[in-house]
């Protein structure tokens, strides 16, 4: 049985995430309730309402449970927001992700797993695939781009293992549709509730791909078995 810490695990992927992870597992979820709900989380796992943006509240954590994987989704995933709130978005999703790593390195975490974002690729033209160079365009992207170089830092340095995944317009239960800066289905059924018009850019003709919840937190939990994949 695993020690493992899911941050954001009252939130949409996290909460998912989390019951994949918990059985078998001893799973703790941090969360600051932000753009999660108690509810999300899963029967049997452990709730810490705290902030990533807290050192002293995850090194009591990392002390308290010896967590040998730590799955880090917890971020404020506003992308065309964060030009506007660059501060708040690179202490949470920045230096919130700092304070994480150095408590997986201090206390030698088996593998890191950091959910980044598409928006590292920037306005690149897709499709994108892993060798693409990074260019993100927005203080989102930048944060994302930012902690997955210093994962690769940490690794070089410390030896913390970690995977990366850069995930793009999952939809699925749980989904927060109230929320005007996230996810695109969610936006589309909070209009489609309140009897607005749904907003389309450009001519409409452009095409998304989506991925359902139940499709990628599968593989996102067995990543720590199968590291070369």
């Amino acid at each position: 049985m695993a020690a493992i810490l899911v941050t954001g695990g009252a939130g949409f992927i996290g909460s998912h995430l989390a019951r994949a992870l918990s059985s078998g597992n001893e799973v703790v979820v941090l969360d600051d309730l932000s753009g999660g709900f108690v509810r999300n989380v899963p029967d049997g796992v452990f709730f810490v309402q705290a902030s990533i943006t807290d050192p002293d509240a995850i090194e009591r954590l990392f002390k308290r449970f010896k967590f040998q994987y730590v799955f880090h989704l917890a971020a404020y995933a506003a992308e065309g927001l964060s030009p506007f709130i660059r501060r708040f978005n690179y202490q949470n999703n920045l230096i919130g992700s700092i304070n994480l790593i150095n408590a997986a390195v201090r206390h030698k975490v088996k593998r890191f797993v950091f959910t980044s974002s598409i928006a590292v690729y920037g306005e690149a033209a897709p499709p994108f695939n892993e060798t693409h160079t990074p260019a993100p365009v927005d203080p989102y992207g930048i944060a994302k781009y930012a902690v997955e170089l210093d994962l690769a830092a940490a690794h070089r340095m410390f030896g913390l293992e970690y995977t990366i995944f850069r995930p793009h317009n999952i939809f699925g239960p749980r989904q927060h549709t109230g929320d005007r800066y996230r996810n695109v289905v969610g936006i589309f059924m909070n209009q489609i509730i309140r009897g607005e018009p749904l907003t389309i850019f450009g001519t409409g003709t452009q095409t998304r791909a989506f991925s359902y919840v139940g499709d990628v937190v599968p593989s996102i939990a067995r990543c720590v078995e199968m590291p070369e994949t």
